[in-house]
């Protein structure tokens, strides 16, 4: 039982990231969540950020379900999945990139059709400023938001196989003897 639970590890440890995100994701539609940030985020790249994550949170998936199934044993082998989890770092910095051109977007948004016809005497005109403001405001947050907290979680997962690896490689390095 022991070296079942050794052998996959890392893949159970993946199925509970995967089954939290899942958790997460029907709170978010359930709380109206979704819904909201849809209704803000005028540049839908949350949406794009989220739909990579997950994307990406499968990939990990089939790398950590491969390499649990049959450990690399080679070099060469422990080299191939170092390879595809540097893609995963990269999208983990790119969700932060993308948050971080949401939230230029939207301030890019707010200052540009905020204040292009506002009048200080009419109301209505502060009205309307102010629901452009919030409007560009929200792609802003949202964006960056979504950039931050995908970007974070994919970064632990990556971390956690990045660790495996080195594991498997040091145990290849010295024979076997650790």
């Amino acid at each position: 039982m022991i070296s079942f639970m050794k052998k996959w590890s890392l893949a159970l440890r993946w199925w509970l990231f995967f089954m939290l995100i899942n958790l997460g994701t029907v709170i978010m539609f359930l709380t109206g969540m979704v819904d909201q940030v849809n209704a803000v985020d005028f540049t839908k790249l949350s949406f794009v950020i989220w739909v990579a994550f997950y994307v990406f949170t499968l990939r990990n998936g089939v790398i950590t379900y491969k390499s649990s199934k049959n450990p690399p044993i080679t070099e060469h082998e422990i080299s191939e999945y170092v390879h595809k989890n540097e893609m995963g770092w990269f999208a983990s910095d790119i969700f932060l990139t993308i948050g971080m051109t949401g939230t230029v977007i939207g301030f890019i948004y707010m200052l540009s059709t905020s204040f292009a016809e506002i009048s200080t005497a009419n109301v209505v005109t502060l009205k309307v400023a102010m629901s452009k403001m919030s409007m560009g405001m929200g792609a802003a947050l949202y964006t960056t938001a979504a950039g931050l907290i995908c970007g974070t979680i994919l970064k632990i997962q990556q971390f956690d196989i990045q660790q495996y690896l080195d594991k498997i490689d040091a145990v290849c390095k010295c024979g076997g003897k650790k």
